[in-house]
This record gives structure tokens, C-alpha cells and sequence, in this order.
């Protein structure tokens, strides 16, 4: 079996590349190609994924031809200049592949894997639609991260990448103006911030960030002053009827010495996001395709190294924040409505919202405090008079459906005749 030296210069020259035409493709120079090739330096990790890229080398042959040390052994190497000293060293000893063993053995045992640091929160459903998105590719792929960071981060949507993302089998990039924009809108409507991304390793089959992903991800924390954030690395498991998806938590602690990443483990809570539920109810941010997390179920997906799909925990009452601002959302899709102050009521079942019609007449809208705060009644109030009168409205409208709840307001404002059914 060639080298990976070897390897890498036969599949170089088959495909009639120069050394600067390689260096060029991975970001290096002509130079640091030929000590590659001729094994005078360790490609770290996130160069032979270039490397395979660039080569169209399968990740499984470069690293059987790599018999040295482990990828993330040689991320460790590169970083001490020491050991890579120790290494060229050995190359001359007559016994140099036994005692290249050794050493990997030893650091081996001396690097044990780092155990998971706290926990990441979220539903079902956005776990779903990270795998869903995930399986639905043959490249690699990905999308970004909402939530709030408190005790334990919390994820309220897991997002799809933009339209000008780009992909390959060995890389993926974001379209960084839809997430700039799509910050804004999940920041000013729901109070989320975004703190990290999610992408898969489809052909390189690595469950950590890679140095590139670190780079990104610090200076990321670094430009917009953040104390955490979270990375979730995608693999899957080909060869059967329906491919296991697994899901690879990281949290990055930038206070901290030492920054990480770190894995997380994953709390999964039953159902969907209220913020994505919200959305739906919208009929918010289409190119999402928001529903696409119930293609792929539950017992498709693993955390980790974990040989069974998530245990669900206890369901939860919907955070303050998110309640507080689907009621600003539709109290303000109100007043501009009316063209007057919207008045709220809290009550013994949940809230009641009252809307101007005219000078004399409101209608009062009454919601219920569970999630997603079902519409339970809408009464037209004289307030002259001193008389309400039931309105009969659809089934099944809540809080967040902004748009038929306008319909409703709307379709009574337009009647002088009084009560009015609403067939919407």
C-alpha cells in the first residue's frame, strides 16, 4: 500500500495537476505540497479534507494510507513543533513504523476523549429537521442556530442554509447575508440570538469540528462579543434502508483558557419549538420549509455515540419571552389595524385583547394561557350600550396566527349591521 505521500503525489499526477495547481486548491504553497508528498510534514486534519476534496480521494483511503498517526492525533502533533521534530527523527530509524505505533498508543492514552460539558436544550422537531435537512443531501450541508443562552443554551430553531450556501463533498459554507438577515428577524421579533450553525460530514465522517470550523466559529464569538456558542456536526450511517443520522453537540467556552470546543450532551423536549410553531402558524420564512422536520422520525437519529434514538424529557411550559412576544405581535397587528390602542386584559383563563372598531364598538378577543393561547371567544362590545355580543369565528385560530385573527377584526369592522359571522 502507497504512503499517504505517495498516495497523494500518483493522484496528483494522474490528474495532471502541478504542485501549484494543488496548493493553490488547498490553500497552501507549492513547497509545503512537496514536503507533503514526500512526507517531510503532517497534513493536519483539515488539510486532507482538502486534500480529498481536491483529489477526489476517498477519506477511507487517505487514511489507510496515513500509517502514522490518527487525524486528530496529527491536529495534536502539528501544534508541537517537539513532537514533529521526534517524528522526522524516527523516519530514519530501522524500526521507525513500530515505534511510530508506540508513540500514537501512548498519546493515546495520554489525550483520553474529553467528557460531554453541560447540556444543550431544544425540541423534537428541531432535531428532526437538522436530520431531515441533512439526509436529504449527498454533500455536505448545514444551516444555522437560534436560541437563548441562559443556564443551559437552548436551541428554538434549527434552520435550513440560505440559497447561495455552498456545498461540495467535503465542504460547506453559508450564505453569510441570508444569515445576517435572517438575525435580524429572529432577534427583533422573537428575541432569539444566533449562536452557532449546524453541518454535516458526509464523506469525511469526522463527529468534531474541524480547525477551520474552530477558526470560523471564534472569530464568529470574537466579532460579535459572545461568551459561548454551540456547533452540531452531522455524520450518517450508509448501508442501510433507512441511513441512522447522528448528531454531534460542541460547545466553545470563550471566557475560558481553554476555549474548547467541548461535547455536550442533548435534551430533547417532546413536539415542536413554540417559535418554529409560531412561524407556522405565520406562514413565516416559506423558503424554509418548516414543516420538512416531520420526513424523517425520531428513531432515525442517534446523539453521539449513543446506541438508541433520544429519550424525550418531560414536556415544559413555553418560556415567558416567547409568549410575551407573540401577544406584542398580534396587539400590534391590531392597532395598526384599527388605528388605535389596543387594551390587554390579563385573566383568570389567559387574556383578553380589545381592538377599536369605531368610536362606540370594539371586539374584544379572548385567549387561553395554554400554548399555543387557543382563541376561546371573540365578543363585540357597545360600549354605550353596555352590551357584548358573541361573534362566531373558525375553530382552532391561535395567538399566533396573526393573519385570520385580522380577518376576524377586519370582516366586523366592515359591517354597520351588527353581529356578523365570519366564514374564513
Amino acid at each position: 500500500m502507497s504512503d499517504l505521500g505517495e498516495l497523494i503525489r500518483k493522484k496528483r499526477t494522474a490528474r495532471q495537476m502541478s504542485l501549484r495547481d494543488l496548493g493553490r486548491e488547498i490553500g497552501v504553497t507549492a513547497a509545503y505540497v512537496a514536503d507533503i508528498e514526500s512526507n517531510r510534514r503532517l497534513p493536519s486534519a483539515e488539510l486532507k479534507h482538502k486534500i480529498s476534496a481536491a483529489l477526489d480521494i476517498p477519506t477511507e483511503e487517505l487514511e489507510d494510507a496515513d500509517n502514522r498517526l490518527s487525524s486528530d492525533l496529527q491536529d495534536w502533533v502539528q501544534q508541537r513543533p517537539q513532537v514533529v521534530s521526534l517524528l522526522r527523527s524516527l523516519r530514519t530509524s530501522p524500526q521507525s513504523d513500530k515505534l511510530t505505533q508506540r508513540l500514537s498508543r501512548f498519546l493515546k492514552r495520554r489525550s483520553p476523549p474529553p467528557t460531554a460539558r453541560g447540556y444543550l436544550l431544544t425540541w423534537e422537531s428541531e432535531v428532526r429537521a437538522i436530520a431531515s435537512e441533512a439526509s436529504a443531501w449527498s454533500i455536505e450541508t448545514g444551516g444555522d442556530l437560534f436560541g437563548r443562552w441562559q443556564d443551559i443554551p437552548t436551541v428554538l430553531l434549527a434552520t435550513k442554509a440560505g440559497p447561495n450556501a455552498k456545498r461540495d463533498h467535503a465542504h460547506f459554507r453559508l450564505d453569510v447575508e441570508y444569515l445576517r438577515s435572517l438575525s435580524e428577524t429572529m432577534a427583533s421579533d422573537w428575541a432569539l440570538r444566533y449562536f452557532g450553525d449546524w453541518h454535516s460530514h458526509h464523506r469525511l465522517g469526522l463527529t468534531s469540528p474541524s480547525g477551520g470550523d474552530q477558526k470560523r466559529i471564534l472569530s464568529l464569538a470574537a466579532r460579535n462579543q459572545f461568551l459561548g456558542m454551540t456547533e452540531i456536526i452531522v455524520t450518517l450511517e450508509e448501508g442501510r434502508d433507512e441511513p441512522v443520522v447522528r448528531i454531534h453537540p460542541w460547545i466553545y467556552d470563550l471566557p475560558s483558557d481553554e476555549r474548547g470546543p467541548y461535547p455536550l450532551r442533548i435534551k430533547v423536549l417532546p413536539g415542536v419549538s413554540p417559535v418554529r410553531q409560531a412561524l407556522l402558524a405565520r406562514r413565516a420564512l416559506p423558503e424554509q420549509d418548516l414543516f420538512a422536520w416531520e420526513k424523517i422520525s425520531l428513531s432515525r437519529i442517534r446523539i453521539g455515540t449513543d446506541s438508541a434514538a433520544p429519550t424525550l424529557e418531560p414536556a415544559t411550559d413555553v418560556d415567558p419571552t416567547t409568549r410575551e412576544r407573540t401577544l406584542s405581535h398580534l396587539a400590534e397587528a391590531l392597532r395598526e389595524a384599527s388605528g388605535d390602542a389596543v387594551e390587554l386584559h390579563g385573566t383568570g383563563f389567559g387574556c383578553v385583547l380589545v381592538a377599536n372598531l369605531n368610536e362606540t364598538q370594539s371586539l374584544g378577543f379572548a385567549l387561553g394561557a395554554e400554548w399555543p393561547m387557543p382563541l376561546l371567544e371573540v365578543h363585540r362590545i357597545d360600549r354605550n350600550a353596555g352590551t357584548t355580543d358573541p361573534i362566531p369565528v373558525p375553530s382552532g385560530l391561535v395567538a399566533p396566527d396573526t393573519k385570520r385573527i385580522l380577518d376576524v377584526f377586519k370582516a366586523q369592522r366592515e359591517t354597520e349591521k351588527g353581529p356578523k359571522n365570519v366564514d374564513l
